[in-house]
């Protein structure tokens, strides 16, 4: 068992698990970049809008002041509040520059007021950039005047780069540890979601080697749909194994009850060569071959009839039959040997009983029932039959008086070719009333039985009355 487990995991583990990891590792990889690059692009559009309100509210301040108080009132005003990170510009109609402020502590201030200064400022321009290479891109606000001049405020965009810059680096840093995290959790889970398939293979594996139908597969940490898929196995298993011991019973039964006749097919025939001139009873040894041989038949026949039932492939030849007819001329039939065995045979049914059924099947089933009630019942004892129709079918019944079936043999009347203990002293085949099961279900109906050892049984035959046709 051990060494197949080892087999499974080299055929089925290795690739299957690696393909599973390397798919989560690729689809949690392209999650983790699809939400950095999301993170990115929404504090990048954060920051930008933040600056934009930023200087529009810094350009509107000054341009208020220079609508109201002249060029002097901003030159007095920036100079209070000079800082480190805005440019201030005040210019004409034509782009002339009237006033300047420059952030003392960015060396890119002078580069920007030149690009500015040279740069053509559209009338609906209000906000703008100017890229000054490695040395950091000015992003402006502008406003007009009515008389034409333009106040705008400027600011270097270097410090958001800085910050995304981190914030890339600081992804970097974290992807890689996650990445390990990603790739131990997917071999985990893959090593998780496997190992039902790879107790499976092993059994498989197990069962090929040996041949042994009695292993099963732990169902143990098994969830969801591969349970499903374990319970279902481990049924098929049990279901094969019972059609196996099943067909190792048959056979058996089968190799045991054809032993018989042909053992006294051969000694009668070897009687009738030991004296070939004793005619009579050469024809007496004929027709002992000709009984010995119509048993076998009836016993194959009646064997492919069950498996046609089994397998689907029993076709019926379905018309309306009156089913208290036909078991008033069986209970005729029988009443003669009933009679010879001294038993009393009852028929009560009611009157036009009909189903659709096979007629010649649905008496072969009614004869084994009677046949097997005479056979089993000891003299002075009675068999009744009862035909009704109840909610929609029609059910036959046979009771008797015999010696009765024990509960542990009931659950086993109905296989094929079994004969419990006692009714070994009579000559049958066994397959009377696995007979009568078959072509109960191939007309969709049911067979039942209740006995009491010491007390007799009663046998039961449902079919519906209304089969389509």
């Amino acid at each position: 068992m051990y060494s197949n487990r080892r087999m499974a995991k080299r055929g089925l583990s290795r690739p299957v698990s690696f393909r599973l990891t390397a798919w989560y590792c690729g689809l949690f990889s392209l999650s983790l970049a699809v939400l950095f690059v999301f993170i990115y692009w929404t504090l990048d559009a954060a920051l930008r809008k933040a600056n934009a309100e930023l200087l529009h509210s810094k350009v509107k301040e000054f341009a208020d002041t220079y609508k109201d108080m002249g060029i002097q009132e901003i030159r007095r005003d920036a100079s209070q509040k000079r800082s480190d990170e805005f440019l201030i510009r005040v210019a004409d109609a034509q782009n002339r520059t009237l006033f300047a402020s420059l952030p003392y502590s960015d060396p890119a201030g002078p580069a920007a007021l030149q690009a500015v200064e040279a740069r053509e400022i559209l009338p609906t321009e209000r906000l703008f950039a100017v890229n000054l290479g490695k040395r950091g891109t000015f992003e402006f606000a502008n406003t007009r005047l009515k008389d034409g001049s333009m106040v705008q405020i400027g600011r270097n965009a270097v410090k958001r780069r800085v910050l995304l810059e981190h914030f890339v680096e600081s992804c970097a840093a974290v992807t890689i540890p996650v990445l390990l995290l990603a790739l131990g959790g997917g071999a985990l889970m893959a090593d998780r979601a496997l190992r039902p398939l790879l107790n499976l293979t092993a059994t498989v594996q197990n069962i090929v080697a040996t041949g042994k139908l009695d292993a099963r597969i732990s169902q143990e940490k098994t969830a969801g749909e591969l349970r499903e898929l374990v319970v279902s196995f481990d049924q098929m298993l049990e279901k094969i194994e019972a059609l196996v011991e099943g067909m190792r019973g048959v056979l058996d039964n089968v190799a045991h009850d054809l032993r018989t006749p042909i053992t006294r097919l051969r000694g009668v025939a070897e009687l009738a060569l030991r004296h070939p001139q004793d005619a009579p009873g050469a024809q007496e040894a004929l027709a002992d071959c000709v009984e010995e041989s119509e048993r076998v038949i009836t016993m194959l026949n009646t064997l492919m009839d069950i498996s046609e039932v089994e397998t689907g492939a029993m076709k019926l030849k379905l018309r309306r039959v009156d089913v208290s007819e036909l078991a008033r001329q069986l209970t005729e039939f029988y009443a003669e040997v009933a009679e010879d065995r001294g038993l009393k045979i009852t028929l009560s049914a009611e009157t036009r009983c009909e189903a659709v059924a096979d007629e010649n099947r649905l008496r072969q089933a009614v004869a084994n029932l009677l046949d097997n009630a005479v056979k089993y019942t000891p003299e002075g004892g009675e068999v009744a039959v009862a035909v009704k129709r109840t909610g929609g079918q029609v059910v036959v019944s046979v009771r008797d008086t015999g010696m009765g079936i024990p509960a542990e043999d009931l659950p086993r009347v109905w296989e094929r070719l079994y004969r419990g203990d006692k009714s070994r002293s009579q000559r049958g085949l066994g397959l009377g009333l696995s007979l009568v099961r078959a072509i109960a279900q191939a007309h969709l109906g049911d067979c039942r039985v209740q006995s009491e050892p010491g007390r007799g049984s009663e046998f039961t035959l449902r079919i519906p009355a209304q089969m389509a046709v």
